[in-house]
Protein backbone atom coordinates (compact mmCIF):
# COMPACT_ATOMS: atom_id res chain seq x y z
CA UNK A 1 0.00 0.00 0.00
CA UNK A 2 2.75 2.58 0.90
CA UNK A 3 6.21 3.21 -0.65
CA UNK A 4 6.33 1.22 -3.63
CA UNK A 5 4.69 -1.63 -5.38
CA UNK A 6 5.74 -4.58 -7.16
CA UNK A 7 4.99 -8.57 -6.55
CA UNK A 8 6.66 -11.23 -3.79
CA UNK A 9 5.64 -13.32 -1.00
CA UNK A 10 8.36 -13.26 1.47
CA UNK A 11 7.69 -11.00 4.45
CA UNK A 12 10.75 -9.25 6.98
CA UNK A 13 9.61 -7.90 9.86
CA UNK A 14 12.55 -6.02 11.40
CA UNK A 15 11.41 -5.08 14.68
CA UNK A 16 13.22 -3.41 17.63
CA UNK A 17 14.33 -6.78 19.12
CA UNK A 18 13.85 -9.04 16.92
CA UNK A 19 13.82 -10.16 12.85
CA UNK A 20 11.22 -12.62 11.73
CA UNK A 21 10.24 -14.11 7.99
CA UNK A 22 7.64 -15.87 6.44
CA UNK A 23 7.34 -17.24 3.20
CA UNK A 24 4.04 -18.15 1.44
CA UNK A 25 3.09 -19.51 -1.86
CA UNK A 26 -0.08 -19.53 -3.85
CA UNK A 27 -1.45 -22.93 -4.11
CA UNK A 28 -4.95 -22.83 -6.31
CA UNK A 29 -7.34 -21.20 -3.97
CA UNK A 30 -5.13 -21.83 -0.77
CA UNK A 31 -2.04 -19.89 0.79
CA UNK A 32 0.88 -22.38 2.31
CA UNK A 33 3.06 -21.52 4.65
CA UNK A 34 6.71 -22.40 3.30
CA UNK A 35 9.02 -20.67 5.44
CA UNK A 36 9.33 -19.17 8.70
CA UNK A 37 12.10 -18.04 10.75
CA UNK A 38 12.98 -15.85 13.83
CA UNK A 39 15.94 -14.67 15.14
CA UNK A 40 16.79 -11.96 18.03
CA UNK A 41 18.79 -8.73 17.39
CA UNK A 42 20.43 -8.84 21.26
CA UNK A 43 19.80 -10.65 24.08
CA UNK A 44 18.89 -7.38 25.55
CA UNK A 45 17.61 -4.16 24.54
CA UNK A 46 20.10 -1.72 22.85
CA UNK A 47 20.64 2.27 23.53
CA UNK A 48 18.34 3.76 21.25
CA UNK A 49 21.16 5.99 20.16
CA UNK A 50 23.85 2.80 19.49
CA UNK A 51 22.63 3.07 15.63
CA UNK A 52 25.76 1.88 14.23
CA UNK A 53 26.02 -1.36 16.86
CA UNK A 54 21.93 -1.83 15.92
CA UNK A 55 22.44 -2.01 12.22
CA UNK A 56 25.57 -4.67 12.66
CA UNK A 57 23.28 -6.94 15.30
CA UNK A 58 20.50 -6.24 13.11
CA UNK A 59 22.45 -7.48 9.24
CA UNK A 60 23.64 -10.40 11.50
CA UNK A 61 20.45 -11.19 12.91
CA UNK A 62 18.61 -11.68 9.40
CA UNK A 63 21.49 -13.18 7.57
CA UNK A 64 21.27 -16.12 10.57
CA UNK A 65 17.59 -16.05 10.59
CA UNK A 66 17.36 -16.76 6.77
CA UNK A 67 20.27 -19.34 6.37
CA UNK A 68 19.42 -21.33 9.48
CA UNK A 69 15.78 -21.99 8.24
CA UNK A 70 16.97 -22.57 4.32
CA UNK A 71 15.09 -19.43 3.00
CA UNK A 72 16.59 -18.11 0.12
CA UNK A 73 15.71 -14.52 0.10
CA UNK A 74 16.27 -11.86 -2.65
CA UNK A 75 13.28 -9.62 -2.88
CA UNK A 76 11.34 -9.01 0.15
CA UNK A 77 7.88 -7.14 1.32
CA UNK A 78 8.67 -5.15 4.98
CA UNK A 79 7.60 -2.27 7.17
CA UNK A 80 8.16 0.97 9.50
CA UNK A 81 6.83 2.03 12.41
CA UNK A 82 7.77 3.90 15.58
CA UNK A 83 7.62 7.62 16.40
CA UNK A 84 9.44 8.64 12.88
CA UNK A 85 6.04 7.03 11.27
CA UNK A 86 3.15 9.62 11.40
CA UNK A 87 -0.27 8.60 10.28
CA UNK A 88 -3.29 11.12 10.43
CA UNK A 89 -6.66 11.12 8.46
CA UNK A 90 -7.67 14.21 6.90
CA UNK A 91 -10.60 15.33 5.49
CA UNK A 92 -10.38 17.44 2.00
CA UNK A 93 -12.51 18.92 -0.84
CA UNK A 94 -13.77 16.22 -3.26
CA UNK A 95 -10.99 15.86 -5.73
CA UNK A 96 -9.42 13.09 -7.55
CA UNK A 97 -6.13 10.98 -6.38
CA UNK A 98 -4.05 11.92 -9.65
CA UNK A 99 -5.29 15.57 -8.29
CA UNK A 100 -4.89 14.92 -4.66
CA UNK A 101 -0.81 13.68 -5.68
CA UNK A 102 -0.61 16.89 -7.17
CA UNK A 103 -0.48 18.87 -3.69
CA UNK A 104 -0.30 16.38 -1.01
CA UNK A 105 2.74 17.96 0.13
CA UNK A 106 1.28 21.46 0.76
CA UNK A 107 -1.94 19.32 2.35
CA UNK A 108 -0.06 17.28 4.84
CA UNK A 109 2.30 20.29 5.48
CA UNK A 110 -0.44 21.35 8.79
CA UNK A 111 -0.80 17.60 9.78
CA UNK A 112 2.93 16.27 9.94
CA UNK A 113 5.05 17.07 13.08
CA UNK A 114 8.37 16.87 10.76
CA UNK A 115 10.23 18.91 8.38
CA UNK A 116 7.77 18.37 5.18
CA UNK A 117 11.36 18.39 3.18
CA UNK A 118 12.68 15.34 4.80
CA UNK A 119 9.87 13.07 4.57
CA UNK A 120 8.45 10.34 2.17
CA UNK A 121 4.62 10.72 2.06
CA UNK A 122 2.25 8.57 0.71
CA UNK A 123 -1.78 8.88 1.10
CA UNK A 124 -4.69 6.52 0.16
CA UNK A 125 -8.28 8.21 -0.40
CA UNK A 126 -10.45 6.39 2.12
CA UNK A 127 -14.16 7.27 1.11
CA UNK A 128 -16.01 10.06 -0.16
CA UNK A 129 -18.67 12.05 1.76
CA UNK A 130 -21.28 14.71 1.78
CA UNK A 131 -20.80 17.11 4.83
CA UNK A 132 -23.05 20.50 4.71
CA UNK A 133 -24.06 19.79 1.09
CA UNK A 134 -20.38 19.79 -0.54
CA UNK A 135 -18.51 16.99 -1.56
CA UNK A 136 -15.14 15.97 0.71
CA UNK A 137 -12.76 12.78 0.68
CA UNK A 138 -11.39 11.17 3.79
CA UNK A 139 -7.85 10.51 3.49
CA UNK A 140 -5.02 8.15 5.09
CA UNK A 141 -1.51 10.66 5.29
CA UNK A 142 1.20 8.02 6.10
CA UNK A 143 4.61 10.17 6.25
CA UNK A 144 7.90 8.66 7.13
CA UNK A 145 11.02 10.29 7.99
CA UNK A 146 13.38 9.83 5.06
CA UNK A 147 16.31 8.70 7.60
CA UNK A 148 14.18 6.23 9.05
CA UNK A 149 13.65 4.78 5.04
CA UNK A 150 16.91 5.11 4.05
CA UNK A 151 18.37 3.62 6.92
CA UNK A 152 16.03 0.70 6.59
CA UNK A 153 17.33 0.28 3.26
CA UNK A 154 20.62 0.05 4.61
CA UNK A 155 19.82 -2.40 6.39
CA UNK A 156 18.91 -4.88 4.01
CA UNK A 157 21.40 -3.42 1.21
CA UNK A 158 23.71 -4.60 3.48
CA UNK A 159 21.59 -7.90 3.76
CA UNK A 160 21.75 -9.01 0.54
CA UNK A 161 18.03 -7.89 -0.01
CA UNK A 162 16.38 -5.90 -1.93
CA UNK A 163 12.87 -4.20 -0.76
CA UNK A 164 9.81 -4.31 -3.08
CA UNK A 165 7.36 -3.07 -0.94
CA UNK A 166 7.83 -0.70 2.30
CA UNK A 167 4.61 -0.42 4.41
CA UNK A 168 3.72 0.34 7.68
CA UNK A 169 3.67 -1.78 10.62
CA UNK A 170 0.07 -1.29 11.61
CA UNK A 171 -1.61 -1.80 7.66
CA UNK A 172 0.71 -5.32 7.42
CA UNK A 173 -1.01 -6.42 10.68
CA UNK A 174 -4.51 -4.77 9.09
CA UNK A 175 -3.61 -7.02 5.90
CA UNK A 176 -3.26 -10.25 8.26
CA UNK A 177 -5.90 -10.01 10.40
CA UNK A 178 -9.01 -8.22 8.74
CA UNK A 179 -9.31 -9.57 5.38
CA UNK A 180 -11.97 -12.08 6.08
CA UNK A 181 -13.84 -9.78 8.49
CA UNK A 182 -17.35 -8.96 8.51
CA UNK A 183 -18.36 -6.12 6.79
CA UNK A 184 -20.26 -4.34 9.40
CA UNK A 185 -17.50 -5.47 12.00
CA UNK A 186 -15.49 -2.74 14.34
CA UNK A 187 -12.37 -4.17 15.34
CA UNK A 188 -9.70 -2.61 17.30
CA UNK A 189 -6.25 -4.04 16.10
CA UNK A 190 -3.85 -3.63 19.11
CA UNK A 191 -0.31 -5.29 18.51
CA UNK A 192 2.55 -5.53 21.38
CA UNK A 193 5.51 -4.68 19.96
CA UNK A 194 8.92 -4.67 22.11
CA UNK A 195 8.96 -0.93 23.18
CA UNK A 196 5.43 0.08 21.97
CA UNK A 197 2.33 -0.86 21.34
CA UNK A 198 0.13 0.37 17.94
CA UNK A 199 -3.65 0.73 18.01
CA UNK A 200 -5.99 0.82 14.42
CA UNK A 201 -9.61 0.65 14.57
CA UNK A 202 -11.07 -1.09 11.57
CA UNK A 203 -14.38 -0.23 10.39
CA UNK A 204 -16.12 -1.15 7.20
CA UNK A 205 -12.63 -3.06 6.78
CA UNK A 206 -11.53 0.28 6.46
CA UNK A 207 -8.27 1.78 9.19
CA UNK A 208 -10.23 4.95 10.69
CA UNK A 209 -8.29 5.69 13.75
CA UNK A 210 -4.67 5.00 14.55
CA UNK A 211 -2.17 5.44 17.97
CA UNK A 212 0.68 4.55 19.34
CA UNK A 213 1.16 3.96 22.84
CA UNK A 214 4.34 4.01 24.87
CA UNK A 215 3.67 0.39 26.69
CA UNK A 216 5.41 -2.48 25.08
CA UNK A 217 7.16 -6.37 26.17
CA UNK A 218 9.88 -4.45 27.42
CA UNK A 219 7.72 -2.94 30.29
CA UNK A 220 6.57 -6.59 31.49
CA UNK A 221 9.79 -7.85 31.04
CA UNK A 222 11.58 -5.07 33.05
CA UNK A 223 8.86 -5.38 35.89
CA UNK A 224 9.46 -8.78 36.29
CA UNK A 225 13.24 -8.36 36.46
CA UNK A 226 12.99 -5.57 39.44
CA UNK A 227 10.38 -7.56 41.17
CA UNK A 228 12.64 -11.27 41.17
CA UNK A 229 16.07 -9.52 41.33
CA UNK A 230 17.02 -11.17 37.83
CA UNK A 231 19.08 -9.50 34.70
CA UNK A 232 17.28 -8.71 31.56
CA UNK A 233 17.63 -12.00 29.69
CA UNK A 234 16.53 -14.36 32.91
CA UNK A 235 13.31 -11.79 33.43
CA UNK A 236 12.74 -12.65 29.52
CA UNK A 237 13.16 -16.08 30.19
CA UNK A 238 10.52 -15.96 32.99
CA UNK A 239 7.84 -13.99 31.03
CA UNK A 240 7.92 -16.70 28.21
CA UNK A 241 7.76 -19.31 30.88
CA UNK A 242 6.15 -18.52 33.79
CA UNK A 243 4.55 -15.72 32.32
CA UNK A 244 0.61 -15.36 34.26
CA UNK A 245 -1.82 -12.66 35.47
CA UNK A 246 -3.28 -15.11 37.93
CA UNK A 247 -7.25 -14.15 38.96
CA UNK A 248 -7.50 -12.56 42.36
CA UNK A 249 -9.37 -15.05 43.85
CA UNK A 250 -6.95 -17.72 43.32
CA UNK A 251 -4.42 -15.56 44.46
CA UNK A 252 -6.50 -15.45 47.71
CA UNK A 253 -7.10 -19.51 48.01
CA UNK A 254 -3.17 -19.68 47.89
CA UNK A 255 -3.40 -21.83 44.39
CA UNK A 256 -0.05 -20.38 42.99
CA UNK A 257 3.32 -20.38 44.95
CA UNK A 258 4.64 -17.19 45.91
CA UNK A 259 6.90 -16.93 43.37
CA UNK A 260 4.18 -16.84 40.71
CA UNK A 261 2.64 -14.43 42.95
CA UNK A 262 5.31 -12.18 42.59
CA UNK A 263 5.36 -12.55 38.74
CA UNK A 264 1.66 -12.17 38.17
CA UNK A 265 1.44 -8.78 40.89
CA UNK A 266 4.51 -7.24 38.11
CA UNK A 267 2.95 -8.06 35.09
CA UNK A 268 -0.15 -6.96 36.13
CA UNK A 269 1.07 -3.78 36.98
CA UNK A 270 2.16 -3.23 33.48
CA UNK A 271 -1.02 -5.27 32.32
CA UNK A 272 -2.88 -2.26 34.21
CA UNK A 273 -1.14 0.88 32.57
CA UNK A 274 -1.99 -0.71 28.88
CA UNK A 275 -5.35 -1.13 29.70
CA UNK A 276 -5.66 2.83 31.04
CA UNK A 277 -3.58 3.72 28.07
CA UNK A 278 -6.32 1.89 25.91
CA UNK A 279 -9.49 3.04 27.70
CA UNK A 280 -8.12 6.56 26.58
CA UNK A 281 -7.47 5.38 23.66
CA UNK A 282 -10.96 3.78 22.89
CA UNK A 283 -12.77 6.96 24.66
CA UNK A 284 -10.91 9.40 22.53
CA UNK A 285 -12.26 7.28 19.05
CA UNK A 286 -15.54 7.56 20.69
CA UNK A 287 -15.37 11.55 20.56
CA UNK A 288 -14.79 10.95 17.01
CA UNK A 289 -17.50 9.09 15.84
CA UNK A 290 -21.14 10.43 14.53
CA UNK A 291 -23.78 9.09 16.76
CA UNK A 292 -24.92 6.57 14.09
CA UNK A 293 -21.84 4.72 14.07
CA UNK A 294 -20.81 1.27 16.16
CA UNK A 295 -18.58 1.06 19.27
CA UNK A 296 -16.02 -1.73 18.90
CA UNK A 297 -16.98 -4.73 18.62
CA UNK A 298 -13.94 -7.12 19.79
CA UNK A 299 -10.24 -6.40 19.78
CA UNK A 300 -7.77 -8.42 18.51
CA UNK A 301 -4.54 -9.00 20.58
CA UNK A 302 -1.50 -9.44 18.26
CA UNK A 303 2.42 -9.49 19.11
CA UNK A 304 4.56 -11.82 21.18
CA UNK A 305 3.54 -10.27 24.65
CA UNK A 306 -0.29 -11.24 23.54
CA UNK A 307 1.00 -14.64 24.75
CA UNK A 308 0.91 -13.61 28.22
CA UNK A 309 -1.40 -16.50 29.78
CA UNK A 310 -4.31 -14.59 30.88
CA UNK A 311 -3.87 -10.92 29.59
CA UNK A 312 -6.50 -11.32 26.86
CA UNK A 313 -8.65 -12.04 30.05
CA UNK A 314 -7.33 -9.17 31.94
CA UNK A 315 -7.63 -6.36 29.40
CA UNK A 316 -11.51 -8.09 28.13
CA UNK A 317 -12.86 -7.66 31.85
CA UNK A 318 -11.59 -3.96 32.14
CA UNK A 319 -12.34 -2.76 28.78
CA UNK A 320 -16.06 -4.62 28.49
CA UNK A 321 -15.21 -5.73 25.33
CA UNK A 322 -14.24 -9.16 23.72
CA UNK A 323 -10.57 -9.55 23.77
CA UNK A 324 -9.32 -11.94 20.59
CA UNK A 325 -5.64 -13.30 21.08
CA UNK A 326 -4.81 -12.93 16.97
CA UNK A 327 -4.10 -16.36 15.05
CA UNK A 328 -1.87 -14.27 11.24
CA UNK A 329 -1.92 -18.29 10.43
CA UNK A 330 -5.99 -19.11 10.60
CA UNK A 331 -6.68 -19.02 7.07
CA UNK A 332 -2.94 -20.55 5.65
CA UNK A 333 -1.86 -23.93 5.29
CA UNK A 334 1.35 -25.31 6.66
CA UNK A 335 4.06 -27.21 4.98
CA UNK A 336 5.05 -30.74 6.06
CA UNK A 337 8.24 -29.14 5.83
CA UNK A 338 7.93 -25.78 8.18
CA UNK A 339 8.53 -26.62 11.92
CA UNK A 340 5.23 -26.32 13.59
CA UNK A 341 6.35 -25.67 16.84
CA UNK A 342 7.92 -22.09 16.13
CA UNK A 343 4.09 -21.24 15.31
CA UNK A 344 3.04 -22.85 18.36
CA UNK A 345 5.71 -20.81 20.41
CA UNK A 346 5.36 -17.75 18.67
CA UNK A 347 2.34 -17.35 16.50
CA UNK A 348 1.02 -13.89 17.09
CA UNK A 349 4.49 -12.94 16.89
CA UNK A 350 4.63 -13.07 13.05
CA UNK A 351 1.48 -11.49 12.15
CA UNK A 352 3.04 -8.29 10.45
CA UNK A 353 5.68 -10.29 8.35
CA UNK A 354 2.45 -12.80 7.40
CA UNK A 355 0.61 -9.12 6.70
CA UNK A 356 3.60 -8.50 4.27
CA UNK A 357 3.51 -11.31 2.36
CA UNK A 358 0.13 -12.00 2.14
CA UNK A 359 -0.37 -8.58 -0.06
CA UNK A 360 2.50 -9.50 -2.35
CA UNK A 361 0.60 -12.55 -3.07
CA UNK A 362 -2.55 -10.34 -4.45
Amino acid sequence: MLFGGGKGSIGLDISSDAVKVVRLKKVGNNVVLTGIGLEKIAPEPLDEDAVGAKHELTVKAIKTMLYNNGIDAKKIRTAVSGNSVVVRYVKLPHMSATELRDVIRFEAEEHIPFDIEHVIIDFQIIKEMIEKDERMILVLLVAAKEELIYDHMEILQRSGLESLHINVDTFSVEDALVSDGKEEEVVALVDIGARMTNINVVENKCSCFNRDILVGGNDFTETIKRELGVNFLEAEQIKEAEGIIVHSEDLSAGTYSERISHISYAIESVGARLLDELERSFAYYYTQLPVYRKNIDKVLLSGGTARLKNLDEFLAAGLGIPVVIADPFANIKISPKVNVNVIKKYGSAFTVAVGLALRGLK
